[in-house]
C-alpha cells in the first residue's frame, strides 16, 4: 500500500483535475461520503441511533467534514457541527453562537457518541489556533470523564499532526480511528504522531483506478507479501523449499540458535542446519529435534580452520543466517570475516543468500569498510543501537522521521538490504525502495524476538525469495505472529518462543487474506 508525502498528495490531486477533470469540490464530495461510509460500517451499518459532533475547520478538511455531516444526516444520524471559523454550532438547520469561550461546546459534547476531528488536514503544518486547542481540550476532558466511551474519529489525520514528520502540536489529541484519504500519509507511522492515530483506514476521494501513481514508499500489507511468497507445489520434497544454515549461539546465548533455527523451519524452509560446536549439540538436540548440525571446531581453534569447515558444509544451502548470540571477540571477528570473504568468493550459482544480525553486525562494525566484505544484497537487520555502531556512532531513533533517510541512504551506500528494527520497522533496498511495517507492538519488545525475525527472513531466503521481498515478508509475518500472541496475552508477557507456533498461522492468514 503506497504511502505519500504532502508534496506527493498535492501532485496527485493536481493530476486528478488536470488529467481526469476531477475538481477539488468533486474530490471533497467523495472524501466526505467515504468517511461517512466508513463510520457507518463501524456502527454496524446503521447510524440512526448516533449523535455526532463534527469539528469543522477552515479548509478542505473542514469541507470534508461538512460533506460527511450531510451524508450522516441523510442516513438518520443526529449531527451537530462546530464551525471554527464562524465560532458557531449548527444543529438540525439551526445556528447557535458558541461564544468567545466556546460556551456551548461542553453541553454539545455531553450528549454525543462520536466527535469527528475535521479541523486541519494534510495541507496544514501551522500550529493549532488557540480556540482549536480549546475545543480539542474540551473533547479530551469529556472523553476522560466518560472513561473512554466517547469515540474520536480524525479525518485524514489528527489535527496538528505533521503529515510528513509525525511531529504533533501540544493541543493535538488521540483519535480512536483515523480515516486517511486516498493514501496513508508518512507522518501517520512516525512518532510521536503515530501514537495518536488509533486504527487507520483509507478512504476514497474518487481517484480513477487507472490513474498511475509513481512508485515510492509503501506500507507492507498482505497483498504485497502474498504475491511474493514462494509456491508450495504438491510435487515437492524438502529440497524444493531449500536449506538454511544458522551460524548462531554460544555458551552464553544458547537460546539464540534455537530461536533462529526454529523460526526458519516454522516459516517453511525444507531443512535447517545449526553450525555450532560439539559441546552445544546436546542442548539444541533436545529442543530442535528436526535440525541437522555442522560441527565446528572448538572456539579456541584457529579461525581459518573454523571458517573452512563451515564453508565446506555450505554446498547446496540457499541461505546463511549469521550472528544471533555469537558473542564478540577478536577471534570471532576473524572467523566471521573469513566466512564472509569465502561466501563472497563463491560463484553466483553456489552462493547462499546471506543475512547478518546481532553480534554479526557488532563484530563487523569494528572493521573498516565492513560492507565491502559482504556479498551484494546481504540482508542486515540492525536495531537502533547496532545501526549507530555500523554508522560510526551516529544515533538513530526507534520511530522518528530520521529513520527514513538513515535506512534509505545506508542501503544505497552499502549495497545491502537494511531492515532497521524499531517501533516502525523499515525495509530499505539499495535501489531506493522503502517499505515500513505497521502497527507497532510493544509485546515484541523482549529478548529473542530479533533472533526469531532473523530466522524467519532466513527461512524465506532458503525458499528462493529475493532479499528485499524476503525481508519485507519476514518483517510482516513476524509482526503478525506477534499480534496473534498479544491478542491473547496483552502487550506484556510475550516470550520470543511464543512466536514460533504462530508463524505458520500468520503465513496461512496472509495467503487467505
Amino acid at each position: 500500500m503506497r504511502v505519500v508525502s504532502v508534496a506527493e498528495m498535492r501532485e496527485i490531486e493536481r493530476r486528478a483535475e488536470a488529467e481526469y477533470g476531477l475538481t477539488s469540490p468533486m474530490l471533497m464530495e467523495r472524501a466526505g461520503q467515504s468517511v461517512a461510509e466508513i463510520l457507518r460500517s463501524h456502527a454496524g451499518g446503521d447510524v440512526r441511533d448516533l449523535d455526532v459532533l463534527i469539528l469543522v475547520g477552515p479548509g478542505n478538511n473542514g469541507g470534508d467534514g461538512r460533506v460527511m455531516g450531510r451524508y450522516l444526516t441523510e442516513w438518520g444520524a443526529r449531527v451537530t457541527s462546530f464551525v471554527w471559523k464562524e465560532n458557531i454550532l449548527e444543529r438540525a438547520g439551526q445556528t447557535i453562537p458558541a461564544g468567545d469561550q466556546l460556551a456551548a461546546l461542553p453541553e454539545a459534547l455531553g450528549s454525543v457518541d462520536i466527535v469527528v476531528d475535521a479541523f486541519l488536514g494534510t495541507g496544514h503544518a501551522r500550529p493549532l489556533a488557540p480556540s482549536m486547542r480549546q475545543a480539542l481540550a474540551l473533547t479530551q476532558t469529556e472523553r476522560e470523564r466518560r472513561l473512554g466511551s466517547l469515540i474520536v474519529l480524525a479525518v485524514d489525520l489528527p489535527s496538528g499532526l505533521d503529515a510528513d514528520t509525525g511531529a504533533v502540536d501540544d493541543g493535538s489529541i488521540a483519535a480512536d480511528l483515523t480515516v486517511t484519504l486516498a493514501f496513508p500519509k508518512i507522518g501517520l507511522y512516525l512518532f510521536p504522531g503515530a501514537a495518536l492515530v488509533g486504527e487507520v483506514e483509507v478512504g476514497s476521494i474518487g481517484l480513477p483506478e487507472e490513474m498511475p501513481v509513481p512508485p515510492g514508499m509503501e506500507v507492507i500489507d498482505a497483498p504485497v507479501v502474498r504475491h511474493a511468497l514462494p509456491a508450495r507445489p504438491l510435487e515437492s520434497n524438502k529440497g524444493t523449499f531449500g536449506k538454511a544454515m544458522i551460524l548462531a549461539g554460544s555458551p552464553q546465548y544458547v537460546g539464540a540458535a534455537y530461536l533462529a533455527a526454529s523460526a526458519a523451519g516454522r516459516i517453511g524452509a525444507g531443512l535447517i542446519t545449526i553450525a555450532t560446536t560439539r559441546d552445544l549439540v546436546p542442548v539444541y538436540a533436545s529442543s530442535v529435534v528436526e535440525a541437522t548440525y555442522c560441527l565446528l571446531p572448538p572456539l579456541d581453534a584457529k579461525p581459518q580452520e573454523r571458517a573452512r569447515v563451515l564453508l565446506d558444509a555450505l554446498r547446496g544451502y540457499r541461505a546463511l543466517v549469521v550472528g544471533p548470540g555469537l558473542g564478540q571477540s577478536d577471534a570471532i571477528r576473524d572467523f566471521l570475516l573469513r566466512v564472509f570473504d569465502g561466501v563472497r568468493a563463491l560463484p553466483d550459482s553456489e552462493r547462499p543468500r546471506l543475512l547478518v544480525d546481532a553480534d554479526g553486525l557488532n563484530n563487523l562494525a569494528r572493521v573498516e569498510r565492513w560492507h565491502e566484505r559482504l556479498p551484494a544484497g546481504t540482508v542486515l537487520t540492525p536495531h537502533p543501537g547496532e545501526m549507530a555502531r555500523l554508522r560510526g556512532g551516529a544515533q538513530v531513533s526507534g520511530g522518528g522521521v530520521d529513520r527514513l533517510a538513515v535506512a534509505t541512504e545506508c542501503a544505497r551506500a552499502w549495497g545491502h538490504v537494511v531492515v532497521l528494527k524499531g517501533a516502525c520497522t523499515l525495509v530499505a533496498a539499495p535501489d531506493g525502495a522503502l517499505r515500513l511495517n505497521w502497527p507497532g507492538n510493544p509485546a515484541l519488545a523482549t529478548a529473542g524476538t530479533g533472533d526469531v525475525l532473523a530466522g524467519t527472513i532466513g527461512g524465506l531466503l532458503a525458499q528462493g525469495m529475493a532479499p528485499f521481498e524476503a525481508a519485507s515478508a519476514g518483517v510482516y509475518l513476524h509482526s503478525r505472529a506477534g499480534l496473534l500472541v498479544s491478542a491473547r496475552l496483552g502487550d506484556a508477557g510475550l516470550l520470543a518462543s511464543d512466536l514460533l507456533p504462530e508463524l505458520p498461522l500468520a503465513l496461512r492468514a496472509t495467503k487467505d487474506a
